[in-house]
């Protein structure tokens, strides 16, 4: 976890020090997601409610844990996929380890914000506003910087990478959808035919 605070405070010398020397591990960054996902169901319940959309829709743990999970390993499997083809020098661990490690000003703020909610009105709310932003923008940057530290991208090649690696994750999104829905016509078309059989027997 010291590498995560080190690189927080030098996001381009602390990435690239990490690829250099192997100093992240698997363990480091599942921490930092799972701390991710805590912040968020923080974020969601702790916040005051007159600037909270959902204080009064039940929670589902789960539902939650997905929104962190899924376009993190989204993105993930996505970039290593298209920066193999495209001579990316960083493995997937490095670039799982990047994206937790970008987590953390999301991790920040989000844990912040709902202690700040209860001393604002509802006209302030644009302070709260900027302060999410400010958490997304962060992030963003943190990812940038790593991603194209990692694979040692130039700026122009690193925006053509993430442009394919957002394509890429579309795609991927897609498949599983119909997958999923084919399994599902599978499933209703096998139940049919069980039930003509059940019937004529």
């Amino acid at each position: 976890m010291k590498q995560a605070f080190y690189i927080l405070r030098h996001p381009i010398y602390g990435h690239w020090e990490m690829k250099r020397d192997n100093t992240g591990r698997y363990t480091d960054g599942i921490v930092i997601l799972v701390i991710a996902v805590a912040a968020s169901i923080f974020n969601r319940q702790a916040r005051a409610f007159v600037f909270n959309m959902s204080y009064n829709v039940p929670l589902d743990i789960l539902k939650q844990a997905a929104k962190v999970v899924l376009p993190v390993m989204l993105f993930c499997v996505s970039n290593w996929a298209v920066t193999t083809l495209y001579d990316g020098n960083g493995t997937f661990k490095d670039v799982f380890l990047v994206c937790c490690y970008s987590l953390l000003p999301l991790i920040f703020f989000r844990l912040a914000t709902p202690i700040l909610s209860h001393l604002l009105t509802l006209n302030e709310a644009l302070y709260l506003n900027l302060i999410d932003m400010a958490s997304y923008v962060w992030t963003g940057v943190m990812l940038f910087v790593g991603i194209k530290e990692v694979h040692e991208y130039e700026a122009g090649k690193m925006l053509l990478t993430l442009l394919i690696t957002a394509l890429g994750a579309a795609i991927i999104v897609f498949v599983f959808l119909l997958f999923f829905s084919l399994l599902q016509e599978l499933g209703s078309f096998a139940y049919s035919i069980y039930r003509e059989l059940s019937l004529r027997v």
